[in-house]
């Protein structure tokens, strides 16, 4: 099974990221796979799990919370197509990829690279995924 994540509020607006099966961080820390540049996000902020079967989100003790639907999770949270992530000042609805690879493929995915919106992202980069946001004007 393949997801997209789709962000409908923050920054990139409208990007996709794609997730194949495997297990992804999403956090300001560098061993993150998705690095929102925000204050907002915890440095391991929340745990993205992708199976054969079933995709599902935990939140690791992040300051400001996870939430899905409008609800902060406080356990692991199975995701459904149309689902709404927050994730700091970023909400990504969540997509199923209906042309994910066939099991017997290898998954698009090494520990250092998630494809980003048709692009290969590196996290090893070390600048964020994210851009800051601009100041606000006086």
């Amino acid at each position: 099974m393949s997801i997209r994540m789709r962000i409908v509020q923050g920054r990139p607006q409208g990007q996709q990221l794609l997730f194949t099966r495997g297990e992804y961080l999403f956090g300001r820390g560098a061993e993150c796979h998705v690095r929102p540049n925000s204050d907002w996000v915890s440095r391991q902020h929340c745990l993205l799990r992708v199976t054969s079967e079933t995709a599902s989100l935990r939140d690791l003790g992040s300051r400001n919370g996870t939430l899905v639907n409008g609800v902060r999770i406080v356990d692991e949270c199975s995701l459904s197509p149309g689902d709404l992530i927050e994730v700091g000042p970023l909400v990504f609805e969540v997509q199923f990829d209906p042309n994910a690879p066939p099991l017997d493929l290898p998954v698009e995915r090494t520990d250092e690279t998630v494809r980003w919106g048709g692009a290969t992202h590196e996290t090893t980069n070390p600048g964020p995924l994210f851009p800051p946001e601009p100041p606000a004007q006086a």
